[in-house]
């Protein structure tokens, strides 16, 4: 999973969050879980006003 989104990040943007994973050592599960959520309301919020599309959800005959 966090090759496909550093292969879609510039190489500056993901050079840095690499690094600051580094950094951050281990993170506990509960913190983790809190993060995947937020992050799941913001795609959700973004998809609804039509920001963004996500493949693989509805007919995969549909081409935007």
């Amino acid at each position: 999973m966090k090759d496909k989104v550093f292969r879609n990040m510039s190489e500056r943007a993901a050079s840095m969050i690499k690094e600051e994973m580094e950094y951050m050592g281990p993170v506990r599960l509960s913190d983790v879980e809190g993060a995947q959520q937020r992050i799941v309301d913001v795609v959700r919020r973004l998809e609804d006003a039509g920001e963004i599309v996500l493949q693989g959800r509805g007919d995969a005959d549909v081409v935007v």
